[in-house]
């Protein structure tokens, strides 16, 4: 599991890479995002499968990715809330949430058949996303949703990669609580008033963990 999160160092803000297993979480300083952030994290060697929230940076290394489910639902909820007209994000959220639960469900794995079920009706919905934008499309005032059905298209296998891989989870809801972690302590007790007091900080964290 991987995340990035901000912290406000002396006005400014900086960058911390967040790492996690389950058994064991690192915490990052960073000057900046991207890969001059990623350089000397985990991310950087592992060769595994990284859950992540679609950092586009991220798919420069390791093997696979899953895509963080839950914050695709947050953006479909949203499309709904701005694009009523549209019937694609509300079955493709109803789809989602069916999926999760499915997954949750059976430990050991979904079978082969019920997994090439929901990926048909996967690509259905995306069929339907696509004729209702050709029909009508996105305003220049509201594109976030046309942007996630692009996404979702695009990146269909990191969607869905954890109904084929019982040990890929399909939220990373273990770093951006880990993150909550660095966050909380700086704004209830703590004032950073260098970069080297934030790396300092990222490093006691990671012990302490």
């Amino acid at each position: 599991h991987v995340d990035g999160t901000v912290a406000r160092v002396n006005g400014d803000n900086r960058s911390v890479v967040v790492c996690s297993n389950g058994c064991a979480t690192m915490y990052f300083a960073r000057e900046s995002k991207g890969h001059a952030g990623i350089k000397g994290t985990p991310v950087e060697t592992y060769g595994g499968i990284l859950i992540h929230d679609h950092e586009a940076c991220f798919y420069s290394y390791d093997s696979d990715h899953q895509e963080y489910m839950v914050h695709i639902e947050r953006c479909l909820k949203d499309s709904i809330e701005n694009e009523k007209n549209l019937a694609w994000n509300k079955q493709m959220l109803a789809l989602i949430q069916k999926i999760i639960h499915e997954n949750n469900m059976t430990a050991e794995g979904m079978a082969d058949e019920k997994i090439a079920a929901f990926e048909a009706k996967y690509d259905a919905i995306m069929q339907t996303a696509t004729k209702e934008y050709e029909d009508e499309p996105p305003s220049d005032y509201y594109k976030d949703g046309y942007n996630l059905y692009l996404r979702m298209g695009k990146y269909k296998h990191n969607h869905l990669l954890f109904l084929s891989n019982p040990l890929v989870e399909p939220d990373n809801n273990l770093c951006e609580r880990k993150a909550r972690v660095l966050k909380g302590k700086i704004n209830q007790a703590i004032s950073l008033r260098s970069f080297e007091h934030l790396v300092y900080f990222c490093e006691c964290l990671s012990v302490l963990d």
